[in-house]
């Protein structure tokens, strides 16, 4: 068993007399989108940061999120599970979990999941905005 200091709740180094926020993944739902999946674990307001958000996304095998951008929008993405190939522009790479990747305001990027697992990615979301997000025919 384990001791009990480690449940404790302890102070943010960062801000004076606030509680460390924990999310529990388990204790959010997914959310379905156009090709995935996603569960947001922080919000702007749990952030105090206006424009900035932290999601989990889950591509399914053999699913793809299409071609989009954003215009404002910056994403970093750190792979959690799987392997797929992310592409940004003309760029095209086989993701897999370690990895990370970065999407400036702007550039089509997407997913395609051409495997038999799901694919999982955390995301950070930087000057995010509500309907940002344009999709490519």
């Amino acid at each position: 068993m384990a001791p009990d200091h480690l449940f404790r709740t302890y102070p943010c180094l960062s801000r004076e007399g606030e509680k460390l926020k924990i999310a529990r993944c388990d204790e959010k739902e997914w959310l379905k989108r156009k090709g995935y999946s996603k569960k947001v674990l922080f919000t702007e307001d749990e952030l105090k940061s206006r424009g900035h958000l932290v999601q989990i996304v889950k591509s399914e095998a053999h699913t793809e999120i299409k071609p989009h951008y954003h215009k404002q929008t910056i994403e970093t993405y750190y792979i959690l599970k799987g392997k797929a190939i992310l592409f940004c522009g003309d760029e095209r790479f086989r993701a897999r979990q370690g990895d990370a990747f970065l999407c400036e305001p702007g550039e089509v990027h997407g997913v395609i999941n051409d495997t038999d697992e799901e694919f999982l990615l955390l995301v950070f979301k930087i000057n995010a905005k509500e309907n940002d997000s344009y999709w490519v025919k």
